[in-house]
């Protein structure tokens, strides 16, 4: 019987620490504790602890073995002919290939023909740089990174590995860095779609909460980086931030309520409400709106297409989370409230600074807010602590942007400390009374 998959090895090890004592209280029976090991399989701890220190020391192994080999040939270098160079390169890409693919699934060494896979990847990035230097092949030097991301993104489907599907996403984001610096705004458009389609089926096969948390970043960084590049104002970057944020949010809370891929849900909950949120804090700042610039590009609008059919998708899981679990249709409300909120400041931004600034505090203090219900409701420490700490954030931001006096802002940390503290006793005490009445 296999262990439940959202179950972090945090609580399986809490779980096995506290069976012992449980069995000689009399709270359990041997029975019930044998059930109970077999179901989350706490003997087989020790092993995957284990195991993961050995996929670290392997990685670790292998790119030093790597760095030697790279570093031996780096100092022969420029005494080597062209066809013994060409030979070289590809020697040592097949090898590692090759290599690690027979470790993983030929020898059942699966941990260490990754980390050799992992390292070819790396070499195979090294290889089109010196195949370039070679035969004097020059270009924009992004197009170098397109062709290494397909071939590590290739490489990662074959092998079915995250970890080279995270390589991959992280050297395409620097190719998008670098096309749409050279203001190829349409076609960099679809860079959130092939985000989207290349990497989260491969988060979902793997079961992969890094990559598929990287990815949504991903994703909302280019939506911003797709909308900052046609205005200086700052205005088309914040709609595009909240529309990334929102499906993050959306699609975390649907993995939540459906349990689907339950494990997913919480980073990528996470995620969409620390977009939201970092995004109402810095545009809540007056001197924004005040120093904005209002020069635009061509005004082309390309980052609409990318950001609408995010915002269709979120509204679409929203729905679907809803008819799953109608608890969570308060909440939901107040991440819509506080995302139109952000909306009608960037539609007031034109020849104003107060109203704007208004209205994306009140997003702000919203955000914070629902963070600190939900830390009731659910009965969550993270999102209470955060809820609060970001509320006394936007109250002493406020203090220090505007001119008060000494004797004011003494009132306001005393205020804030008194606060903090009074909410973190009452909300402990809660949790307290809430575990004994159980």
């Amino acid at each position: 019987m296999n262990s439940h998959p959202n179950h972090s090895t945090k609580f399986r090890t809490a779980l096995k620490q506290e069976l012992s004592a449980w069995v000689q209280d009399g709270i359990l029976s041997e029975e019930s504790a044998a059930q109970l090991r077999q179901l989350y399989q706490l003997d087989q701890l020790e092993k995957e602890s284990s195991r993961l220190l050995a996929a670290v020391l392997f990685t670790l192994g292998s790119l030093l073995l790597g760095g030697g080999i790279i570093s031996f040939v780096a100092a022969h270098w420029e005494e080597l002919p062209p066809g013994v160079k060409v030979v070289l390169l590809f020697a040592a890409l097949l090898g590692f290939h090759l290599t690690g693919y027979w470790l993983r699934y030929e020898r059942k060494m699966p941990r260490l023909g990754h980390a050799l896979i992992f390292c070819g990847c790396l070499v195979f990035g090294a290889n089109i740089g010196l195949m370039a230097q070679i035969f004097h092949v020059s270009g924009d030097w992004y197009r170098a990174y397109a062709v290494w991301a397909v071939g590590v993104l290739a490489m990662a489907w074959a092998v079915r590995s995250w970890l080279c599907g995270v390589l991959a996403q992280m050297i395409s984001y620097v190719w998008f860095v670098g096309f749409i610096g050279d203001h190829h705004e349409r076609l960099a458009s679809v860079y959130p779609f092939l985000l989207a389609t290349a990497f989260l089926p491969l988060a979902w096969q793997t079961g992969s909460r890094v990559l598929c948390t990287l990815t949504l970043v991903g994703i909302i960084s280019a939506l911003t980086a797709l909308a900052g590049s046609e205005s200086d104002s700052g205005t088309y970057a914040l709609l595009a931030l909240a529309a990334g944020g929102l499906v993050s949010w959306a699609a975390g809370e649907y993995h939540r309520a459906a349990r689907v891929k339950p494990e997913f849900g919480n980073p990528l909950a996470m995620l969409g409400v620390v977009a939201l949120a970092g995004g109402a804090y810095v545009w809540s700042f007056h001197w924004i709106w005040q120093h904005r610039s209002h020069t635009v590009g061509q005004r082309t609008f390309y980052w609409l297409i990318s950001a609408g059919v995010a915002v269709l998708i979120a509204v679409v899981l929203i729905g679907k989370s809803w008819s799953v679990s109608p608890d969570t249709r308060l909440f939901s409300v107040g991440i819509l409230l506080a995302l139109l909120l952000i909306a009608g400041a960037a539609l007031l931004s034109k020849d104003r600074v107060v109203w704007p600034t208004i209205v994306m505090n009140l997003s702000a203090f919203l955000l914070a807010a629902i963070g600190i219900g939900k830390g009731f409701t659910d009965q969550r420490r993270l999102p209470f602590w955060a809820g609060t700490l970001f509320l006394v954030l936007l109250i002493l931001s406020r203090f220090f942007e505007y001119e008060t006096g000494l004797l004011l802002k003494s009132a306001a940390f005393v205020a804030c400390g008194a606060l903090v503290l009074f909410a973190g006793m009452t909300y402990e005490r809660r949790l307290q009374r809430r575990e004994v009445t159980q």
